[in-house]
Formats: structure tokens, sequence, C-alpha cells
């Protein structure tokens, strides 16, 4: 009795410690923390054997996702931007937010035609006009409310001329408290089954590590108009 309540003490100390390294960036100066800030913080906390060089990919604490349509370099037409990082025993959460505002509408135009044709081994982006509170592309739809939950989609507010981006690992409502837009669709569990344009078979459990993608050959030219 006396080793378990040790052990449960343990793993709270470990909780509890975890937690307070949980990272908040809202400043548009921070974009680029997704993709390099983040590596070093994510390094410090784990041995040199297990230290990475990006968080693309499919594993307990990676993004389960090659953010293919978030930019790599920072958009002049970068908004808002909001990124939260909760690391955990377990899986790690993540919430990326950012919006881009275009400055006209033929560019608008363009980028949302380049979402229309997008795909990957013949897998389209899903569209959908009922769920959300603006015109939605989602990219990764996998367990919504479940330990493995990841939520992928660009909105599109062409009143405004703007982009909304929104990834997130089990903290969706991490981005809806810090967002402008209504970020939640009506119904989470809107879809009949789990989508994902990076996985073979993403209904599948085990295929969540499945990296190939990595090999995929794609076209996001279109994303020259957010920059």
């Amino acid at each position: 009795m006396k080793r378990i309540l040790t052990l449960i003490l343990a793993l709270i100390i470990l909780t509890l410690s975890l937690t307070c390294c949980t990272k908040t960036k809202n400043s548009k100066d921070d974009y680029q923390y997704m993709y390099t800030g983040i590596i070093k913080d994510w390094n410090k906390m784990t041995t040199s054997a297990y230290k990475v060089e990006s968080l693309f990919g499919y594993g307990a604490y990676l993004y389960n996702s090659y953010l293919i349509l978030f930019p790599r370099e920072t958009p002049s037409t970068l908004n808002e931007f909001y990124y939260h990082w909760t690391p955990s025993i377990d899986v790690d959460g993540y919430a990326i937010y950012f919006t881009c505002k275009l400055d006209d509408a033929e560019k608008f135009s363009a980028f949302k035609s380049g979402l229309d044709s997008f795909e990957v081994k013949s897998r389209k982006l899903l569209y959908d006009e009922e769920h959300f509170s603006l015109p939605a592309y989602i990219i990764q739809w996998k367990e919504p409310e479940e330990k493995w939950e990841v939520l992928e989609y660009i909105m599109l507010d062409e009143e405004n001329l703007t982009a909304v981006f929104v990834y997130t690992m089990m903290e969706l409502d991490m981005i809806e408290k810090n967002s402008s837009y209504t970020v939640t669709p009506t119904d989470l569990h809107f879809l009949e089954k789990d989508f994902s344009i990076y996985l073979s078979d993403p209904s599948d459990t085990y295929d969540r590590y499945d990296n190939s993608f990595a090999d995929c050959t794609y076209d996001i030219s279109f994303l020259q108009y957010l920059t």
C-alpha cells in the first residue's frame, strides 16, 4: 500500500511539473515558435536519445500532423496568432490559431481556388458550409473529444478577405477562448468517420504512426498569396 501511494504521489508531482512547462504564445512575432522555438523547449524536456528536429508526423508527443497548409515562413498577411502547448505524461496537447488578411479580392479568390483543387494521392480536402461559423476546408478530423483528438481546418471569411487557420490536439477550447472568430463547429461529431489527408486509413488506430506522407507530392504554391 505504501509503495502504491508513493507511486501515485510521484505521478502527481510529475504531472504538476509538466503543467508548469506549458507554453503560450500570442504575438505575431511568435509565429515561428510552432516550427523552431517549440523544438528547443521540447528537447529540453527529454533525454538525448529522444531529441527531435521537428514535431511533424505521428506519435504520442508529436503534432500528429504535418501542418502542410500552414505556411512555413511567417506570412506578411498575418493578423492574429495564438499557440499553446501542454506537455503531458501520455499525449501532449497543442493549439494553433492564426488569421491572414489578404489585401485584395483577387488574391483571396486565388487562395480559395488553391484549397478547392488541393489533393494528395487523389484525396481532396473536405469542404463544409453547414457546421462552422464560416465555410471550412477540413484537413484532418480525428477522434473528436477523445485522447487522440486531432482537428485541423481552414475557415474562409470572404467578407473580410481573411483565412482562419485552426489546428489542435485536444485543446480546441483554448483556441475558442483566445480567438476573435468562433472556431468550434456546432457538432464535433458531424462526420460519420475520421478523415485525414495524411493517413491512408485514419480510422485505424495504429495507422497514426504511419509517416509515409513525408514522401508524398502535392502542390502548395497557392500559399504564396498569404506571404
